[in-house]
């Protein structure tokens, strides 16, 4: 299983995979082309962190505290920006 994240506005895409050098078998995606992680954090639920595990996007209508990250409308913010996301699962290509 995969995670795409969609930004709504211009479409722009973000690939997350199933990070298999995860500690403790912990149920972690890294985006495919930065340093930066879809995890749930104790206490917090479902987020995007980076490498110092500063929280960057986290889902919008709730904490996400299921086995798998929630579908749907997350929220994120780089600087002064914020921006809206749609997270779709996708199954992996085998």
């Amino acid at each position: 299983m995969s995670l795409r994240f969609v930004r709504r506005g211009d479409g722009a895409a973000h690939e997350f995979r199933r990070d298999r050098e995860s500690p403790d078998d912990e149920l972690v995606y890294r985006r495919v082309d930065l340093a930066l992680f879809c995890r749930r954090l104790p206490d917090f639920g479902w987020c995007v962190v980076d490498s110092t595990g500063q929280v960057l996007s986290r889902p919008f209508d709730g904490a996400g505290v299921g086995a798998l990250p929630p579908v749907g409308t997350w929220v994120s913010r780089k600087g002064d920006a914020s921006y809206v996301y749609d997270l779709v699962l996708e199954p992996d290509a085998d």
